[in-house]
């Protein structure tokens, strides 16, 4: 997974939702995601109360899928994610630590 502080969303592709998280789409869900480089991508569904972990850290989310074509990840936590799991990015001279 790639952790983006800067993303409004959680973002799954398309064939990691169908083969690994293997869950209820809701394609009724479907919305606009605009990236860093100004283009625009159809996300269409939401996963609903998908549970991640982190090691032995147990966390939950929505996720909002992605095409597989010019996804970029495969996997995107962004603020929701973040927020709704009090997880913090804490940067310090040894390195760069997930804090849940």
């Amino acid at each position: 997974a790639v952790i983006d502080s800067g993303s409004t969303l959680n973002v799954v592709k398309s064939s990691i939702a169908r083969s690994v998280i293997q869950m209820p789409i809701n394609i009724s869900r479907s919305i606009n995601m605009k990236d860093a480089n100004g283009g625009v991508s159809m996300l269409t569904g939401l996963i609903k109360d998908v549970p991640l972990f982190c090691g032995a850290a147990r966390t939950w989310t929505n996720l909002f899928v992605a095409p597989d074509v010019n996804a970029g990840f495969d996997l995107l936590l962004g603020r929701p994610w973040a927020h709704g799991n009090a997880v913090s990015i804490v940067e310090r001279g040894s390195g760069t630590f997930v804090v849940f």
